[in-house]
């Protein structure tokens, strides 16, 4: 839900929340102001009935509009004194309607004769009140809903403005460019601090990417010459006449040697695919290079003594990297003969939907989720590095491929799902031309 959203669905609640409590404050407010009037205007025709009395003049029925009644009263009170009255009264039996009135009754003393004056009018009734409160409530409660709904969104875009501009420096923010940020200032404090906050993020970002790149390549660099000169050595004692346990010591120090390249290669790549250094926006043929893999591996297949059987779909269109395409399919095709019986099997399927490759061999030790852990390597191999399948999804992670693996069968399966971007054409152009082969080595 937009920010936006939020704060509407906030400013109604709030809005339904006050308008009844508003409503009875209101209807009290009124009701009060109705019935203050009405007794002072009783009250004030009380004391023009005394006066009049007290110039000797009758006092009528009526007076100002009101009700009006005088006579001698054996009990007196003190002048300020009076008594009001509040009831429903129904002149009409046949009327659902009642009437509302107030009367006031005060004691006063002429002549030395006491007399009781009572006044009475009829005023508006509460239901009256509050029918038209509802009609006025009603009709508020609507425009400020509108007002809100329509207002919000112009409202979110003025002051919402720098956020979303933030948001959308963040989005085009990218490490490799080493850019850092810069943000206009606004009359928002939240703003500005956020805007520093992120400006001292992205700043830190940069640096801290130039120094780990700087490092890993120096690193990678540095190794390279002491690597090769104590490989140059071996393969210089290796010459000598030497047997026995010696021979084997310098074998296995040269596998070590190698190894210890191979990891460095490894590393070293991982590092450039996890700082997106091998970005993509062109569509590449793989349907192409995975062919080529398999031609290449032919000779290691037979060697080994499996059979492989493939089906590749002709032009399958991917954005990927022309660098990393052999690395995937070195690593899964590599995989697939280093982890597998001698007399196995690998199978190869590659079309616009998927890239599934599986090959026979022992069942992981390990639970399947932790086979793409880095150093995580399966028990027939000891040699392996054990990074090839970080490598193949690290690349998938950031080509937007999905890769799971299972074991099925006595059959390791690993299968990439391409983006439904590059399928949907691809499958309906494709269909009519798709080549299946299968070659027994």
């Amino acid at each position: 839900m937009k920010i936006v959203d939020r704060f509407t669905l906030w400013f109604l609640g709030v809005t339904l929340l006050i308008i009844p409590i508003n409503s009875v404050i209101t209807y009290q407010s009124i009701k009060g102001q109705i019935d203050k009037a009405a007794i002072t205007r009783l009250k004030h025709v009380n004391e023009r009935a005394a006066q009049q009395l007290a110039r000797g003049e009758a006092v009528g029925e009526f007076m100002q509009g009101c009700r009006i009644k005088a006579a001698p009263s054996d009990s007196t009170m003190p002048a300020d004194f009076f008594l009001i009255t509040d009831r429903d009264v129904k002149h009409d039996p046949d009327m659902e309607d009642y009437d509302r009135k107030i009367t006031v009754a005060s004691w006063h003393v002429i002549n030395g004769v006491s007399y009781k004056i009572i006044s009475g009018d009829y005023v508006t009734r509460s239901e009256q009140i509050l029918a038209g409160l509802r009609e006025s409530i009603l009709w508020k409660l609507v425009i400020l809903i509108g007002l809100i709904v329509l207002t919000a969104r112009l409202a979110s875009r003025l002051v919402l403005a720098p956020f979303y501009s933030t948001l959308k420096k963040l989005q085009r923010f990218n490490l490799r460019s080493r850019k850092k940020l810069e943000f206009k200032p606004s009359r928002t404090k939240e703003f500005n601090e956020l805007n520093s906050f992120v400006g001292k993020m992205t700043d830190k970002a940069v640096d801290d990417y130039i120094n780990l790149k700087e490092f890993s390549e120096n690193a990678s660099h540095e190794l390279q010459t002491p690597l090769a000169i104590i490989r140059s050595k071996l393969e210089l004692m290796s010459e000598y006449n030497i047997e026995g346990e010696q021979a084997v010591l310098i074998s296995d120090m040269q596998n070590a040697v190698d190894r210890l390249t191979r990891i460095n290669r490894s590393l070293v790549l991982l590092s450039r695919l996890e700082n997106n250094e091998y970005e993509c926006e062109e569509l590449l043929d793989i349907s192409r290079y995975a062919r080529e893999t398999v031609n290449t591996f032919c000779d290691l297949i037979t060697i080994k003594g499996l059979t492989m059987d493939y089906r590749i779909e002709e032009k399958v269109e991917v954005k990927l990297h022309t660098a990393l395409v052999d690395i995937l399919l070195n690593n899964l095709i590599g995989n697939a003969i280093r982890h597998n019986y001698p007399g196995g099997h690998i199978s190869i399927e590659l079309n616009s939907r998927h890239l599934m490759i599986s090959n026979t061999g022992p069942e992981p030790q390990a639970p399947p989720e932790e086979m793409f852990l880095r150093f995580r390597k399966g028990t027939m191999c000891q040699s392996s590095v054990g990074i090839g399948l970080s490598i193949v999804k690290q690349i998938c992670d950031m080509n937007g491929f999905t890769i799971e693996y299972r074991f099925q069968a006595g059959h390791h399966i690993i299968t990439i799902d391409f983006p439904h971007t590059f399928t949907s054409s691809k499958l309906l152009q494709n269909d009519a031309r798709y080549l299946h082969e299968k070659t027994q080595l």
